[in-house]
């Protein structure tokens, strides 16, 4: 079963068939960033109504038995998260009611800091706030995966002692082979593969040096990186970003918060490298893979095994 741990596409039935195409089985897409709790039911709601106006080709999945049958059926599985906590405001109440409309993965903040914690961008990292703690606690009970990718590296570390399930980065890299304070530093990658958690590597070019990476190099890191900490808390999450408007970056990373006043300072997409340009080249990752030395059986876990056993583990 081949899994990508992140995409934050502008989903519709061309862009379901561009990932399909790419081999991909089961994608954790992005549900929600900015929105409250109306506009992120809002959000479910949509994807709810797509799903079955579409059920030939993608369906919600909320289980591993679901994922399994998904894949049966030759559809598209879609496990939906959040990428802040904002919807879920200061009420540990709203992790389990979440889980109910088919949230699984929630991460604790995006690229500000919230009533749980602080982002990576910050300048200072109060680490995992009271609030945060007791959300964790209720994400747990509730099923839902704690995700850490643009957690500040304090509140990460706080989030991994602090869980009693293992937790993920879905969507990020070592620091040391990109610097960015969007990627992980050796010792949170280290403490969270040691409570059984996951770190799904990114492949979006701002993360990974750019669009002149060679894919041997991009693998060159997943190989390290699963022979210090182990191949089972290796995956792939890609951040593919399909069919938004060339202007979209700026809501998707600012928000409310920082509006551009002039449209000139509108963000644009970076160019992916050649060798991946979206999830239709997913495909290929299994080259590179095997290109690294990984076995049959370790590139299987890192294109989605391992996903699928962290998923077992906490959605349960």
């Amino acid at each position: 079963m081949i899994i990508d741990g992140l995409e934050i596409n502008d989903w519709s039935r061309p862009v379901v068939e561009r990932v399909r195409s790419g081999g991909i089985d089961i994608v954790h897409a992005t549900c929600g960033v900015w929105e409250d709790l109306s506009g992120a039911m809002t959000r479910i709601g949509g994807w709810r109504h797509f799903a079955r106006c579409n059920g030939d080709i993608v369906r919600i999945v909320t289980t591993v038995e679901e994922m399994h049958r998904a894949v049966a059926d030759d559809v598209l599985g879609v496990v939906l998260g959040f990428q802040n906590s904002s919807m879920l405001g200061d009420d540990p109440e709203m992790a389990g009611m979440f889980a109910d409309v088919g949230i699984r993965v929630v991460q604790l903040t995006y690229n500000i800091a919230n009533h749980l914690g602080s982002s990576c961008w910050e300048p200072r990292d109060g680490g995992l706030t009271r609030a945060g703690h007791r959300m964790v606690a209720a994400l747990n009970d509730a099923g839902v995966l704690v995700d850490i990718s643009h957690v500040g590296n304090r509140t990460g570390r706080d989030a991994v002692e602090a869980s009693g399930r293992p937790i993920a980065v879905t969507h990020g890299n070592p620091a040391s082979f990109c610097p960015s304070d969007r990627n992980k530093p050796d010792d949170l990658i280290d403490a969270l593969a040691a409570r059984g958690g996951v770190i799904g590597c990114t492949l979006y070019p701002l993360f990974m040096g750019g669009a002149g990476v060679s894919r041997a190099s991009y693998f060159r890191m997943v190989a390290d990186l699963a022979e210090r900490i182990g191949v089972r808390h290796v995956a792939i999450g890609s951040d593919a970003v399909v069919g938004w408007a060339p202007d979209a970056l700026g809501w998707m990373r600012n928000g409310r918060w920082d509006r551009p006043s002039d449209p000139d300072q509108i963000p644009a997409f970076p160019p992916w490298p050649p060798w991946f340009q979206g999830p239709e080249d997913f495909g290929s990752l299994a080259e590179g893979l095997d290109d690294a030395g990984f076995l049959p059986g370790e590139r299987d876990a890192v294109l989605g095994d391992n996903w699928l056993r962290l998923f077992g583990e906490v959605f349960a």
